[in-house]
């Protein structure tokens, strides 16, 4: 008999399985739990915002489930966009790509415009999934793929300051005061509020804009054009490995960067594919030293911005309409005159200001152990998974099989993208996503008669 394996997420993460699945002979039967009826997008590639660029060259963006290198570029001719291979095109774009390599996929899912709300384990070691519409779904193998976790206010923002309208929560659909704002605060300095500002900026053009961050730094910039590998990778690697220390790792990455004609962007870059092994190499201690202390380095390095996007920024903030700040978030609380009244931490100026509209863009929660989403959260819970202790997604091992809370893993219920961010530190780019489908899509196939 056919195993059926129920896929639960509709972003990028869930449709490069399906993608790999339907090139696989003696694939599982699909039930594909969406969310939403156009699945394929996710939160990255659903803005349509033409100014939120992808920040990899549409060369070298990597094709959904096992299409052949270069399949997004072709597909982008094939739309009319000549000459863009070398460019960092909307992201908006690759989503409809997605689509469009999911349109032309042979092995069709069961697709479900529902959310997952629960999942019990049945006798014979299978699931049972409940959906938010009553109905029930029963699988062989269930794989987790939902992104990100819904976003939380910071610490510090009040029940007042929520309720009034004026704090957006989440940067990707709460963008909608009721009024259009004369000042606007941008609570983070990452990719995501970036994206954010320029949004901000087109759509109230006559705000003042405010970027906070504990160190106030931007991504760094991409390269002009494409440069060679860093020749002494393999060295570099050796040399790390020698010694699990986030703080003697960062010194050699300098010193390599120092080197005559080496290009900062290839050192970091060559770490790539032996980042999940460096991680896992980490104890805990050692885990929570970088993200307290070096993981703002590590982000605004490896996660760089096109150059068109930071002239963008730059332009602003000549302008005079943009101010970066390094300060940390106190206390967001509404004011006497029904503007939300802002305090900081660390602020070398205005530490106490107001503003009519603050926007939360610190990146995407991944914290289990506090999150709202029903289906994770009823999982945890129950404890049939445990949550990654450093609030890095859910426990899992290397190959994606989620854990129980006694550590031993489940041989049927797997996870896909983020949410393995403690297991594998790198886990949100498409070209790690796309090697994580591969290989779920060999062992799901596998277990077929």
């Amino acid at each position: 008999m056919q195993r059926r394996c129920t896929i639960i997420g509709g972003g990028a993460a869930g449709a490069a399985l399906v993608a790999q699945l339907a090139r696989k002979p003696g694939a599982p039967a699909l039930d594909w739990i969406v969310g939403a009826p156009a699945p394929g997008r996710g939160i990255a590639y659903a803005t349509d915002d033409a100014s939120h660029l992808l920040n990899v060259r549409a060369a070298a963006m990597s094709s959904i489930g096992g299409a052949a290198p270069g399949d997004f570029a072709e597909y982008l001719r094939h739309r009319g966009f000549d000459h863009v291979a070398a460019n960092f095109v909307p992201r908006a774009l690759y989503g409809d790509y997605v689509q469009h390599a999911l349109a032309q996929a042979g092995h069709t899912p069961v697709v479900h415009a529902a959310q997952a709300t629960a999942l019990h384990a049945l006798p014979e070691n299978r699931f049972e999934i409940t959906l938010d519409d009553g109905r029930a779904l029963v699988a062989d193998d269930v794989v987790l793929a939902i992104g990100a976790l819904p976003a939380r206010a910071l610490p510090g923002v009040s029940p007042a300051a929520l309720a009034s309208g004026a704090y957006a929560i989440d940067a990707w659909h709460d963008l909608a005061p009721s009024q259009a704002p004369e000042h606007v605060l941008v609570i983070g300095t990452a990719l995501s509020a970036i994206d954010v500002l320029l949004t901000a900026a087109q759509r109230w053009p006559r705000a003042q804009l405010t970027a906070i961050s504990r160190h106030g730094r931007l991504p760094r910039l991409h390269a002009p054009g494409v440069f060679a590998p860093f020749d002494g990778a393999d060295a570099l690697l050796a040399r790390m490995a020698s010694r699990a220390d986030a703080a003697y790792w960062l010194r050699c990455l300098r010193e390599a960067a120092q080197e005559p004609d080496a290009e900062w962007r290839a050192v970091i870059d060559g770490l790539r594919a032996a980042t999940p092994r460096l991680w896992q190499s980490l104890d805990a201690r050692q885990r929570r030293r970088f993200l307290r202390h070096l993981k703002p380095l590590w982000d605004i390095a490896r996660h760089r911005v096109p150059r068109e996007t930071a002239a963008k920024i730059d332009a602003l903030r000549d302008s005079g309409r943009l101010r970066v700040s390094a300060a940390r978030l106190a206390e967001v609380d509404v004011g006497d005159t029904r503007a939300l009244r802002v305090r900081l931490r660390d602020a070398r100026a205005m530490p106490t200001f107001e503003t009519d509209f603050a926007i939360q863009a610190t990146g995407l929660d991944l914290d289990a152990r506090a999150t709202s989403h029903p289906l994770v959260r009823q999982l945890v819970d129950d404890g049939l998974v445990g949550a990654d202790p450093l609030g890095l997604g859910l426990s899992a091992s290397s190959d994606g099989r989620l854990l129980r809370t006694d550590g031993s893993a489940w041989p049927n219920l797997h996870a896909t993208g983020i949410l393995l961010s403690g297991a594998l530190w790198e886990t949100s780019a498409m070209r790690e996503i796309g090697a994580q489908a591969a290989a779920l899509a060999e062992r799901l196939g596998s277990t077929n008669p």
